[in-house]
């Protein structure tokens, strides 16, 4: 894992960040059980193992924290209802639909359905049967429309481009980590990115191919001096990575000047991670997640604005374009939103309505 700073500190975050990439939920899905198949064609322990090490990592570390704690769950179930071990995997359907019920009336079907994810990931890894059909589709739906209206998770509110032009005002761009922030801020929010593509999660080091470096920033590709960003790992496209483009803006918000200033400023050099900057001691530190959240809200907070999560600035993103005229086609295009799905993340429709459908036909 590629270093970003050299202090002790930093060590100390690399080694928690470590501790739990290695730790449960993750042993769920790294030992084969007893429900493996047998009699499989066979091969040699090298081939066996590359195989594995490929299947473990078809999911995100995040998706994986999720899964661990959904299988334990289905598992704590299986424990209470007695349910034989080597009745867990493969599990029948029956057992699935009773653990899928198991909190109807109290839990989202979103929840639900992540839970059973968890447990079909569980069964892929192990090379298990998935036995999940027509019932477990039905009980699904059954746990959705059961599901408690507290259940059901407030629209996340999106970032505005006047939330930006607070952020430019209030910010110290002279500070090297306030020009990150910012730099970060109008990138997410123009170029339509989840922080995850942006950001490492630790401030000590970052994993290779996970986040833009210097030399992810392509050099302005018109007269105005719009750019494009190499995100070379995304949620969609995982390892093959996408392209997110950076568009020249008038306003306080325009990310070419944001990080124009903020490559002036730490030195941004095309081997290290894109948004790493300055610390009080000299030493080159990543921007993370959690830190550039904190700062954000903290301005925000003082301004009477609610806190804002990661999403909101991709979601505002998307907002901001609409409402400026962008077709939407191409809004999706930019925002590299797979089929239509980004219009579940319209905040402002009563804005957006109007604004195509007013005065039609006079």
């Amino acid at each position: 894992m590629p270093r970003c700073g050299d202090t002790a500190r930093d060590d100390e975050t690399a080694r928690r960040h470590q501790r739990r990439a290695t730790a449960k939920p993750y042993g769920h899905f790294v030992k084969r059980g007893p429900g493996s198949r047998s009699g499989r064609t066979k091969i040699s322990k090298e081939a066996q193992d590359k195989l594995e090490l490929a299947i473990q990592n078809a999911w995100a570390e995040a998706t994986l924290q999720k899964y661990g704690a959904s299988l334990d769950a289905f598992l704590g179930f299986c424990d209470r209802e007695n349910v034989p071990k080597h009745q867990r995997l493969p599990a029948d359907e029956f057992l699935l639909c009773a653990f899928a019920a198991s909190r109807a009336g109290e839990i989202a079907g979103s929840t639900a359905r992540g839970a059973i994810a968890a447990v079909k990931a569980w069964h892929v890894v192990h090379d298990a049967d998935w036995n999940g059909g027509l019932r477990l589709r039905y009980t699904l739906r059954g746990v959705e429309n059961l599901a408690p209206s507290s259940s059901k998770r407030d629209e996340r509110p999106p970032v505005t481009a006047e939330m930006l032009d607070i952020l430019e005002r209030e910010l110290d761009h002279t500070d090297p980590k306030d020009a990150a922030v910012f730099a970060a801020a109008c990138c997410a929010f123009w170029g339509q990115a989840r922080l995850g593509e942006l950001l490492s999660n630790a401030q000590g080091s970052w994993k290779q191919g996970r986040i833009p470096l210097g030399s992810d920033l392509k050099p302005p590709g018109t007269r105005a001096g719009s750019r494009i960003l190499r995100l070379p790992y995304t949620k969609t496209k995982g390892a093959r990575g996408e392209d997110a483009m950076l568009c020249r803006q008038r306003g306080p918000s325009d990310p070419i000047r944001a990080l124009a200033s903020h490559v002036a400023i730490n030195d941004v050099q095309p081997d290290l991670p894109l948004f790493a900057h300055r610390n009080r001691r000299g030493d080159l530190v990543c921007l993370t997640r959690r830190k550039f959240l904190d700062r954000c809200n903290e301005v925000w907070a003082r301004n009477g604005i609610p806190t804002r999560t990661g999403h909101s600035f991709r979601i505002g993103g998307t907002t901001e374009l609409l409402l400026a005229g962008v077709n939407p086609d191409v809004v999706q295009a930019m925002g590299r939103w797979k089929s239509d799905a980004f219009k579940v993340y319209w905040r402002r429709l009563d804005l957006l309505a109007p604004l195509h459908a007013e005065y039609i036909g006079v």
